[in-house]
């Protein structure tokens, strides 16, 4: 009787694990940095999110405490026919996500954030102008001017520093290999 073949078993091809891009072969491409003023309107974005989130909390949890009572005086800016624990909820929540869009570097949250910037100051500038035109019923303060000349000149900042600063077409391009 002839010898038998032993039992071939299947043994699968022994693959190479993927590699990511390595600056040695040159197929690296460098992200560019982040700039340090978006860094910390980032950060600030996740900290008035989470000051929102503790405050709906507080209202939601202890709603007869001192604090709440504080906290609804204070910081609601809605009208009281809306509950001022959803309007933290719902303001701790746009924060949060604008915060992850700028720290994704979505290209779009850029253009929306010019776009808000330089129409409010445009609004606020000409509701100034309006308001000069027609005479003013109840006159402004040097105080009240000052700020709101200082908050339209801010946003004219932010507008700009969005769209002319260096590097930030780059930082926040719609493609990544460009």
């Amino acid at each position: 009787m002839p010898a038998r073949d032993p039992i071939r078993t299947y043994i699968p091809e022994q693959h190479k694990p993927q590699t990511a891009p390595v600056r040695e072969r040159g197929d690296y491409v460098e992200r560019n940095k982040l700039p340090t003023l978006i860094r910390w309107f980032v950060w600030l974005l996740v900290l008035r999110s989470a000051a929102n989130l503790i405050f709906g909390l507080t209202i939601g949890l202890a709603p007869d405490s001192h604090a709440a009572a504080f906290i609804a005086t204070n910081f609601d800016p809605w009208p009281k026919q809306v509950s001022a624990e959803a309007m933290f909820y719902v303001f701790a929540l746009i924060y949060g996500v604008m915060a992850w869009r700028w720290f994704s570097r979505d290209w779009k949250v850029r253009w929306v954030v010019m776009f808000m910037s330089g129409a409010t100051a445009a609004k606020m500038l000409a509701n100034f102008a309006a308001d000069r035109a027609a005479g003013m019923p109840t006159p402004m303060t040097q105080n009240q001017i000052a700020s709101l000349f200082l908050t339209v000149a801010i946003n004219l900042a932010v507008c700009a520093y969005l769209a002319f600063y260096p590097g930030m077409a780059q930082a926040f391009s719609e493609t990544p290999w460009d």
